[in-house]
């Protein structure tokens, strides 16, 4: 018997026509801006011929063609609307948050107007309503400072804020040489003891360092009852890794969380308590559909396919048909968890660009970073493709394993770990074992790449 989550957003009671209303009265707002205020989308309609009158209901988003990554980041500021003339809220730049990358390694901005920040809490509200955050709560900020503003470690300070709940910024490791804050994973353990901290927030290979960390210091994470992981795949086996790891250290029946961020929501969708998806936590603001990665076409509901973004209400930065660049599939039907009447993602979203080809085999890295990420003999790894002479992109591919053992004694993981990557990709890889410390250097944003392509196009 499925428990139903309580205390849900007031928008997850609502009967779908309501939503539907809602949803038809921002687009049509939002529209009146983008046609005359939006310099990407002026041109786009400008060249296939559409104007304000042909976007009478959502349904004719369809119309314009899917906006890319590419798009973005080759023209950020052509994505922001101009504001002159418009309410002092909407003319107000509030924040800009930054994407952890791009092709040309410069993160894109994101502009969020004060109009923009006050739903940004709303929607953070809603995400940790859906977690099942309340008023006793206390929460742990485990995600680090970085060089450029990016949301996740400044959302994560605002959503317990806006919950009137107590946070603490933990600020692990340091982003600049002018930086002096920053706390060890050894204090970040003591920082969590002591401030009884019920709700752990992170990555979740930080998160599973930490623990490790916290077992070999015998700390009391006996207050901790959730975790809520973002950034990075959760499989199944780091799911389990990390509640076997909070039981040792305390915990009674911990839940781990996944979410399913991204930069151009501010937030992202999460799940309920019971794990049956990732849930539209805005939902007349955001609308979250799934086409064909071929056709852009929408599919019916329950089919894999890519996942696009639009903004319904937005006021600086502004996104139609967005694809983000992953594959999952939606549904409608109302949560069996919590009772929502939105659409939520089924499927744990994976890259569309998952598979890569090494030594002339396509080969798919996400079942031996499964095995890997479950793998309790493992601090830390990446796995990682490169030219074996950097300096030559035609030269010989080679597949680096760079591993951190949980523990020093144990001679036989590398050729184990050489077995299990071969088995899983066909491929033997060079398997080199450092200082977990190695994967805290240089890292240019607040998500840890567990496999990364280095290699150089010819």
């Amino acid at each position: 018997m499925i428990e139903r989550a309580s205390n849900l957003p007031p928008s997850y009671a609502w009967p779908r026509r309501d939503l539907e209303d809602a949803r038809e009265r921002h687009f049509a707002a939002t529209m009146d801006l983008v046609c005359g205020r939006h310099p990407f989308y002026r041109e786009v309609m400008a060249q296939h011929d559409l104007a304000r009158a042909d976007f009478g209901a959502v349904a004719d988003l369809a119309k314009l063609p899917v906006t890319t990554k590419q798009d973005l980041m080759a023209r950020a500021d052509d994505f922001v609307l101009e504001r002159d003339g418009l309410d002092e809220d909407i003319r107000t730049v509030w924040d800009v948050m930054y994407t952890t990358g791009s092709t040309s390694g410069t993160p894109t901005p994101f502009v969020s107007t004060s109009y923009d920040f006050f739903n940004i809490l709303m929607l953070n509200r809603n995400m940790m309503l859906i977690r099942g955050v309340g008023e006793s709560d206390i929460v742990a900020n485990l995600f680090p400072l970085t060089r450029q503003p990016h949301g996740a470690f400044i959302r994560a300070l605002q959503a317990p804020a806006v919950m009137n709940i107590p946070v603490v910024a933990a600020l692990p490791g340091n982003p600049s040489a002018d930086f002096t804050l920053g706390n060890s994973t050894e204090e970040t353990v003591r920082i969590v003891e002591r401030s009884r901290a019920t709700v752990l927030w992170g990555v979740p290979s930080f998160i599973r360092r930490l623990l490790q960390t916290a077992q070999t210091m015998g700390a009391n994470f006996s207050a901790v009852h959730r975790v809520f992981v973002t950034g990075e795949a959760l499989y199944p086996e780091a799911r389990r890794d990390l509640v076997e790891r909070l039981v040792d250290l305390g915990a009674t029946d911990p839940v781990i969380s996944g979410s399913y961020g991204m930069t151009e929501m501010q937030g992202g969708a999460v799940e309920c308590p019971t794990g049956t998806g990732f849930h539209n936590p805005l939902p007349d603001q955001f609308l979250i559909e799934i086409v064909d990665p071929e056709s852009h076409r929408p599919v019916t509901d329950g089919t894999e396919g890519l996942v696009l973004l639009t903004h319904l209400n937005r006021r600086g930065t502004v996104l139609l048909r967005y694809a983000v660049g992953d594959i999952s599939a939606l549904t409608r039907e109302t949560c069996p968890g919590c009772g929502a009447t939105t659409e939520r993602l089924t499927l744990a979203p994976r890259r569309a660009d998952a598979l890569v080809k090494i030594k002339g085999m396509l080969v798919n890295p996400e079942p031996v970073l499964a095995r890997l990420s479950g793998d309790m003999a493992i601090a830390a790894f990446r796995l990682t493709v490169e030219h074996a002479d950097p300096a030559d992109p035609l030269s010989r591919d080679v597949l680096r394993l760079r591993v951190a053992p949980a523990d020093d004694g144990d001679a036989a993981l590398p050729e184990r770990l050489s077995g299990l990557v071969k088995a899983e990709t066909g491929i033997t890889p060079k398997v080199e074992v450092v200082e977990v410390e190695a994967f805290d250097a240089g890292a240019p944003g607040w998500k840890a790449k567990p496999f990364a392509d280095l290699r150089q196009q010819p």
